[in-house]
């Protein structure tokens, strides 16, 4: 499998954002916090964030109140919004690979594998898309 850690991070730290704001206690979650009580590194948090910003399900504020927060409601935040923001639209499946035979059989295998990869893929994406931020909000 190919997706890194940072997806499964990410998505630990939208919980943690939302559910904060949530409960009411903050309405920006300062990084320096996040980085502590969830054992990320500050780097580590700063990728996440970053690429949550940049595919807009976070927003930040600059000074002593600032912080990220959520720019868009959980129940509009998919898994699979997550996984692009943070993977780039990697495949799961890494499936270029060189074989010492050649022929018909040895291509027809190669090609059968992709196909069922691929299609692997698309079912665990579409499942990704109908579970949301707020499912697993509501599941805790």
């Amino acid at each position: 499998m190919a997706y890194s850690l940072s997806f499964s991070k990410s998505i630990l730290v939208l919980i943690f954002i939302s559910d904060k704001t949530r409960r009411g206690e903050t309405e920006f979650i300062s990084t320096k916090v996040m980085s502590e009580l969830l054992n990320i590194p500050k780097p580590t948090l700063s990728v996440i964030l970053g690429n949550l910003m940049r595919a807009g399900i976070l927003q930040t504020k600059e000074g002593v109140n600032g912080g990220v927060r959520m720019a868009k409601g959980e129940a509009n935040i998919s898994l699979l919004d997550i996984l692009i923001a943070i993977e780039n639209e990697k495949p799961l499946f890494q499936t270029e690979y060189d074989l010492n035979v050649s022929g018909a059989r040895p291509d027809n295998a190669k090609k059968s594998i992709n196909a069922i990869l691929k299609d692997i893929e698309k079912k665990i994406k579409e499942d990704m898309k109908k579970t949301t931020l707020k499912d697993i909000l509501n599941s805790m």
